[in-house]
């Protein structure tokens, strides 16, 4: 039988092995197609219609729920250890024990928290160019198991906290207050949604002072916002920055505009600058007096240090090579992981 042309040029693409199919029948693939909602179906792709099993299935819900809970975030909750190590009482079992379980309760609310962000966020995560891979977002996991897992994971969390002291669960009380807050409306005023981040930077070594019971730190507290302003607001920066690029006007859910980067880069060098000399009034006004430093004169090497930090992190935003999380960045980067390690050290050869 005679084959037309057209017909025997498309037969020549056609894979040896695989069936070939007539010119009128690839004619009718999209028509088909349309008749069932737009799709075309092949052998290698589903449609939306079938559920893919590997979304489905139990333990690829567990992997997608921890995922969701960003374990890699924890790193931040070691702050509830500051408080017990520069008040030099992590010789003491008790307050070492509770300050591990409010380390454990933080962990567990912090990831809970972050699911129900990413359900009340899941329309501008799909918009974002990092955030759309999340989860949630990329419909790893389904919004239904996600809200059942989060209150869960949170009363959990606080239950713990409860346990180690009475304070201590009030405080994480507090920061489940505000993470709420921000996820439901801060997160999209500009400017206040950085100060209710660097809280709960701050909230963290508030849980920190409540599990060991040591003295309250003002200048720890007032050193903390500093810094931390200085940090969430290069985060800002950069979405800022990386929406501009994009040909953005605006951050997707956020209060923010491209042309707010000039300030914001202002205001966060400013805050990190303060948090430094924060440290110098600490150390002129306060450190030289307490007991368990006994050679205190090394701690001018810690704001040097921290100056350095502060700068590389500004620098790395600025030349656009800064991630999304300045924090998960340090942890990460090998200049500054040797930065805090030097700042740590001050600390220690000052016990000595």
């Amino acid at each position: 039988m005679k084959v037309s042309t057209r017909s025997r040029d498309l037969g020549a693409l056609v894979a040896p092995g695989v069936t070939a199919v007539s010119y009128a029948e690839l004619q009718a693939v999209p028509f088909a197609a349309q008749a069932r909602g737009g799709a075309v179906e092949t052998s290698t792709r589903q449609t939306s219609a079938e559920p893919d099993p590997t979304t489905t299935s139990p333990r690829s819900q567990l992997r997608a729920l921890v995922k969701c809970g960003r374990p890699h975030q924890w790193v931040k909750n070691t702050l509830v250890f500051v408080p017990i190590i520069l008040a030099g009482e992590f010789h003491v079992r008790e307050a070492v024990l509770d300050t591990l379980l409010c380390f454990v309760a933080l962990c567990v609310i912090a990831s809970g928290t972050y699911i129900l962000n990413d359900i009340l966020d899941v329309a501008d995560d799909r918009k974002h160019w990092s955030k759309r891979f999340r989860p949630i977002a990329s419909g790893a996991l389904p919004i239904g198991t996600a809200a059942i897992a989060a209150p869960i994971i949170i009363f959990v969390g606080l239950v713990l906290g409860f346990l180690a002291s009475t304070m201590a669960g009030v405080a994480l009380l507090t920061y489940l207050a505000l993470t709420l807050a921000y996820s439901m409306g801060l997160k999209r005023v500009a400017m206040l949604d950085v100060a209710a981040l660097a809280s709960l930077f701050t909230l963290r070594l508030v849980v920190g002072i409540m599990a060991a019971h040591v003295p309250l730190s003002h200048w720890l507290l007032t050193f903390s916002m500093f810094l931390f302003t200085s940090l969430c607001l290069a985060k800002r920066y950069v979405e800022v920055e990386g929406a501009s690029r994009r040909g953005q006007k605006a951050v997707s859910g956020r209060g923010y505009r491209a042309e707010d980067a000039p300030l914001l880069m202002s205001v966060g060098l400013s805050t990190g600058i303060a948090s430094i000399v924060i440290m110098v009034l600490y150390i002129m006004f306060d450190a030289f007096d307490k007991t368990f430093y006994d050679n205190s004169e090394w701690l001018w090497g810690f704001p040097a240090i921290l100056f350095l930090w502060i700068s590389r992190i500004w620098l790395k935003a600025a030349r656009r090579q800064l991630d999304d999380d300045p924090i998960a960045f340090a942890v990460t980067d090998l200049p500054s992981i040797v930065l805090g390690v030097g700042m740590l050290a001050t600390f220690l050869i000052a016990w000595l």
